[in-house]
């Protein structure tokens, strides 16, 4: 996942005791990387990753998906057991 605030580029802090995270600009907070409350407009952004032939996970941050375009569907968004 990325750890940029969709909202206004901060990095959230993750609250252990709410199992959520919070942007400390604007307090949005995001559970499970979602959305939840504040002005977040939509979920954090997921980068490519995946297992290289050696067993080394490979992220790339080149290549963004997003949660409201149905991005996070495709195999290359997550890793794959």
């Amino acid at each position: 996942m990325s750890t940029t605030c969709t909202h206004l580029g901060c990095t959230p802090n993750w609250l252990e005791g709410e199992k959520n995270s919070s942007a400390p600009v604007t307090a949005a907070v995001l559970h499970h990387r979602v959305n939840f409350e504040g002005p977040a407009a939509r979920p954090l952004e997921r980068y490519a990753i995946r297992r290289a032939d050696d067993g080394q996970i490979e992220v790339d941050k080149s290549r963004k998906f997003q949660k409201e375009l149905g991005q996070w569907n495709d195999p290359d968004s997550f890793l794959q057991v």
